[in-house]
């Protein structure tokens, strides 16, 4: 996190879900900076549980054409050795995708209720400091997949500015949440 608070990354990791470690003072000179280890701003970096760089996007591409997906997950998998102690991704019922993605005027957000009966459910869209920023769903859900399609506006009707957003569903209680890249 760049320049955060403790309560900052706290507030990061609750809205997100992440589940690896957070960088705190990304720019601070103690331990190096961020910008000056690993190239400038939205760079994807896989680092391995020795602290050993593995993958730094800033090498490969030009911004704005860094999120590639395959590239960061071929890499993330050379690094997993054991795949049976990792949970089936199919075995959790609730869905939530974002496509396309990264986007430039429009995407579409389809997330799921697994549940036999309709589910209160709340589809909001937050900028990296965790405020929200839209609202795109706020009511019942019906079993099944609920498509609801992001314009790429703020509330009030503004265009969000290029960058990166987290899409948070929230259905019966059951939260999910995703990055989504908006292009122009």
């Amino acid at each position: 996190m760049f320049n955060g608070t403790p309560n900052d990354v706290r507030s990061f990791k609750n809205s997100t879900g992440a589940t690896f470690p957070l960088l705190m003072n990304g720019a601070s000179e103690i331990g190096g900076n961020l910008y000056t280890l690993y190239g400038d701003r939205d760079n994807w970096v896989v680092v391995n549980k020795q602290g050993i760089c593995r993958l730094n996007m800033d090498e490969n591409l030009d911004y704005p054409s860094r999120y590639q997906l395959d590239v960061i997950r071929s890499c993330v998998d050379s690094l997993v050795s054991n795949l049976s102690a990792a949970p089936d991704p199919a075995a959790h019922s609730y869905q939530l995708e974002t496509t396309p993605n990264p986007f430039g005027s429009r995407t579409t957000i389809t997330f799921s209720n697994p549940s036999g009966s309709a589910r209160p459910a709340r589809v909001t869209i937050h900028d990296l400091a965790g405020r929200r920023v839209a609202m795109l769903w706020d009511g019942a859900a019906e079993p099944g997949l609920t498509r609801v399609d992001w314009d790429g506006r703020v509330s009030g009707g503004a265009p969000a500015a290029p960058g990166i957003y987290v899409v948070r569903s929230d259905v019966g209680g059951e939260a999910l949440a995703r990055r989504v890249v908006r292009m122009r």
